[in-house]
């Protein structure tokens, strides 16, 4: 499901992030968990120690014992946030001093949340802050809810990530490449030793293709490298309380991404609860708790959409570049409108009908709100060290944007 990471970068999608390796099923309105007889419907919670579909009650009973609750999604899913708000907000009144980890923030803000936590920042500027707009970009909406609760409540939030950058220089590099002071912002000690998470990952990075990422251990190094900081955050905060997490389901999938490697750390106990669509399955030892949830609305707005009109779809797949250098296209859809304009991977766009671009939202904000039959946009292109400008048309039959960055 996106190594799982979210940055002003394409290599997101490469990332074992909320994307747990999950089976696509034909029948839409049931989970399957292998190793079980029976299908589950939505709004079943699976206790998977048991097989049992247990109660909200019931699963809230288990979790106000431990002091780590681990709450995965499906980043794009609106249903995942739901149930991670409520559990949020039940186990809020059984503990008020809760803290909340977010893999949605890098810890290098954590001033900035401590500001907007305390009311000090309105939301605009809050987002601003944070850069939500190329360190995560999904629908800010969809976090809302979960984000609008824990600052009314004056709960903590702490932000678990790092640098998307740094992960991304590990997997093209490896370790050994970052810089003193890019060690300095990921954990003191990373772990590749765990032979079945490396099995894991190894089946995420067999369904990507990157020209940057070829050499599978140094993927797995940065996934290493992205779990063990975001476990050495919760270490640093967690202190004598209790916390939830919340992160995407590949972070948590068997534990041995998130969970084990704060464990190793912490030995505070915890639990997995992980949100899970109808038409998906999945395997039993995945997480403790199940939740079956509605698949994500066709109307809903993924990443890179987050706000204001649905974008055409032009067919490329971007990387941000050092400020002021443009945007890489690392790949190119058959048939697009970038295709038939004779666009390639690796071309630099550098500007958009004059205007210039230096980040993914240049180029959204450029192509939003198409009208009419088709819509032609003018792309000036750096094809290694030769510019070029090539016209784009964007017809109103060609589908609206679905593409990651990439």
């Amino acid at each position: 499901m996106r190594l799982l990471i979210m940055a002003a970068s394409v290599f997101l999608c490469l990332y074992v992030s909320g994307c747990a390796v999950i089976q696509k099923l034909k029948m839409p309105t049931v989970v399957r968990i292998k190793g079980l007889p029976e299908t589950f419907e939505i709004g079943a919670i699976v206790r998977t120690a048991t097989g049992e579909v247990v109660s909200f009650e019931e699963l809230m009973a288990d979790l106000e014992h431990v002091r780590i609750v681990y709450i995965g999604e499906k980043h794009s899913n609106e249903a995942h946030h739901n149930v991670q708000l409520k559990i949020l907000k039940a186990l809020y009144e059984k503990d008020p001093r809760l803290l909340v980890g977010m893999e949605m923030f890098v810890n290098a803000d954590q001033h900035v949340l401590d500001q907007w936590r305390a009311g000090k920042l309105d939301q605009e500027t809050f987002l601003k802050e944070v850069d939500w707009e190329n360190t995560w970009k999904f629908d800010f909406s969809l976090y809302r809810a979960v984000l609008d609760f824990i600052r009314e409540a004056s709960l903590k939030l702490v932000g678990l990530n790092i640098p998307h950058a740094i992960v991304e220089k590990v997997a093209r590099e490896g370790l050994d490449a970052l810089s003193d002071e890019e060690r300095k912002q990921i954990a003191q000690e990373i772990d590749t030793s765990n032979e079945e998470h490396k099995a894991y990952v190894k089946t995420v990075f067999g369904t990507h293709e990157s020209d940057e990422i070829s050499i599978f251990e140094s993927f797995y190094e940065a996934q290493c490298v992205w779990e063990d900081s975001m476990a050495e955050a919760i270490s640093r905060a967690l202190n004598n309380k209790r916390m939830v997490v919340l992160t995407g389901n590949g972070h948590i999938a068997y534990k041995f991404g998130i969970p084990d490697r704060a464990f190793k750390r912490t030995k505070a106990s915890f639990q997995t609860v992980m949100p899970v669509a109808v038409g998906t399955e999945v395997d039993r030892d995945m997480a403790d708790y199940f939740w079956v949830t509605p698949a994500k609305k066709q109307a809903d707005r993924s990443r890179l959409c987050h706000r204001g009109p649905k974008r055409p779809l032009v067919g490329i797949r971007l990387k941000t570049l050092d400020q002021g250098k443009g945007v890489l296209i690392v790949g190119v859809l058959p048939k697009s409108p970038a295709a038939r304009a004779g666009i390639k991977p690796q071309d630099i766009l550098v500007a958009i009908d004059g205007n210039p671009v230096s980040r993914l939202s240049d180029i959204h904000n450029a192509i939003a709100g198409a009208e009419g039959a088709s819509t032609t946009y003018l792309f000036k292109i750096d094809r290694q060290g030769e510019l070029m400008e090539l016209m784009i048309q964007i017809n109103k039959t060609d589908p609206a944007s679905k593409e990651a960055s990439p």
